[in-house]
């Protein structure tokens, strides 16, 4: 499905996991392009964003990228903070203690592997 809506970016910030995030008005729609717009959220696309009109050969580009996968694959480093996170929760810490729990989870970690190299 393509849809190209005339639209202002009023948003622009960074986000911690190093994403960026975009928030885009658009003109009043009709109702089936709306419609369009709604099945597309939190699906994976492509966006093409110009101060111009878009040209054949732009459309042809963005339409023969692809697409890969549709999640940013966290590294190891970062699955195991989230895992370690969620733990923090379920022993009833909050985000206030959840630093000093990590640091703590994690330096038992490195001890641990440390142990197996002498």
């Amino acid at each position: 499905m393509k849809i190209i809506l005339e639209s202002t970016i009023d948003k622009i910030a960074s986000r911690v996991d190093g994403t960026v995030s975009i928030q885009v008005s658009t003109q009043e729609l009709d109702s089936s392009k709306a419609g369009d717009l709604f099945s597309l959220r939190g699906k994976f696309c492509k966006v093409l964003i110009s101060d111009s009109n878009i040209s054949k050969l732009e459309e042809e580009l963005v339409d023969n990228t692809q697409l890969v996968g549709g999640k940013k694959h966290k590294s190891q480093a970062s699955r195991l903070r989230a895992v370690l996170y969620l733990v923090n929760e379920q022993q009833g810490g909050d985000e206030n203690s959840f630093e000093v729990f990590y640091k703590n989870e994690t330096e038992r970690l490195i001890d641990h592997y440390k142990k197996k190299l002498e």
